[in-house]
């Protein structure tokens, strides 16, 4: 998977890896069921093998890569704050039980600072706490500055990741 995204990604030069890393994140968190295909995680790290290849700038991945994670958590938790809990009905059952969603949302409004911290490095959380936020009226400012600081410390280290396991990967 992850040579076929790089793959295909490095067909459009570095403005198409760096769309990637930017992009995919922010859908997942801002667009849950995208997370389930293509997790943002693995675009962050294709982006550090690529910045080890000396394809793409690594800076600039970095910054991609934290833009796109920051922007996907303000997404997610304004389409929570707008559509409410009409967005999570629209989950298919079978993937989002009601009760593991009501026993969630009572875990984010008690928890919110570390639901957001976690949520960021955890693939399911990752993709649905900024919606839970939004719903659950956790303040902007209060949401803002947790996701910002849990993405600062995702994006580089996810980066780093892809980094470490690039001399086996071959372009």
């Amino acid at each position: 998977m992850t040579a076929w995204l790089g793959e295909h990604t490095m067909t459009f030069g570095i403005w198409g890896m760096l769309a990637m890393v930017l992009f995919v994140p922010a859908l997942e968190a801002a667009l849950p069921l995208i997370g389930v295909i293509l997790p943002g995680q693995t675009a962050v790290v294709v982006g550090g093998v690529f910045a080890y290849h000396n394809q793409v700038p690594l800076p600039a991945i970095l910054a991609a890569a934290l833009l796109g994670g920051i922007a996907g958590n303000i997404a997610g938790y304004y389409a929570g704050q707008r559509w409410n809990s009409r967005l999570m009905a629209c989950v298919p059952r079978r993937l989002l039980k009601p009760r593991h969603t009501d026993r969630a949302m009572k875990l984010v409004q008690r928890n919110s600072a570390k639901a957001v911290f976690v949520g960021r490095f955890t693939a399911v959380l990752r993709t649905l706490v900024p919606t839970m936020c939004g719903i659950s009226g956790m303040p902007i400012r209060r949401f803002m500055l947790w996701s910002t600081l849990s993405s600062a410390i995702w994006a580089p280290t996810f980066v780093a990741v892809g980094f470490a396991a690039a001399p086996g990967i071959p372009l």
